[in-house]
Parts: structure tokens; sequence; C-alpha cells
């Protein structure tokens, strides 16, 4: 029973100064506590990415849609101007072929022009 009044007298004595200055003093309460703040911490940052993450995510997605009506508006334009090209190189080739006409009726023109006036 000595032995054991000791060693209780003994725990006593030696847990005084951590009961003497309050629960915080505890070093292991300390490190709860810490590890309790650095996870707040971290559920906190990870939100804020995880927030981050999504509206960047949605501006991806509309950015990404944006360019696909883009691409397909060009495409359809593209298709246009190309008839549009095709219609005014036939356009181009009638014209060329009239004033080539043209220009053989007024050598003709000229050449009967100068034989009149030989005469």
């Amino acid at each position: 029973k000595m032995a054991c009044a000791k060693a209780c007298a003994l725990l006593a004595v030696a847990a005084a100064p951590w009961v003497a200055r309050g629960e915080d003093a505890n070093p292991l309460n300390k490190v709860i506590q810490l590890m309790d703040d650095l996870s707040a911490k971290v559920v906190a940052e990870g939100e804020a990415a995880a927030k981050a993450f999504k509206e960047y995510e949605a501006w991806c997605d509309d950015a990404s849609h944006n360019a696909k009506f883009a691409i397909e508006d060009a495409t359809k334009q593209k298709a246009k101007l190309e008839a549009q090209i095709g219609e005014l190189s036939s356009d181009i080739e009638v014209a060329v072929s009239r004033i080539e006409k043209l220009a053989g009726s007024t050598a003709s023109a000229e050449a009967d022009l100068k034989n009149a006036t030989l005469i």
C-alpha cells in the first residue's frame, strides 16, 4: 500500500504543473488543437479549390460551346462564299466571252469602216 501511495503522490507531483497551467498547457491537447486547426484549414482550402475548379470547368464548357458554334457558323459561311465564288467565276467567264465577242465585232466594224473610207 505504501508503494501505491508513493506512486500516486509522485504522479500528482508530476502532473501538477499541467494542472496548474490549465488544460491548454497539456502538450497532447495542444497537438490535437493544432491538428484540428490544420484540418479545418485544409478542408476550407479544398472547398475553395473545388469551387474554383467548378468555375473553371464551367468557363471551359462555355468556351467550348462558343467555339463549336463559331466553327459551325464559319463552315456555313465558307460554303456560301465558295458557292458565290463559283457563281462569280461563271459570270467572269461569260463576261470575258462577251468582251471577246464585242472586241471581234469592233474589229470587224473598224475594218468595214476602213474599207468604206477607201472606196
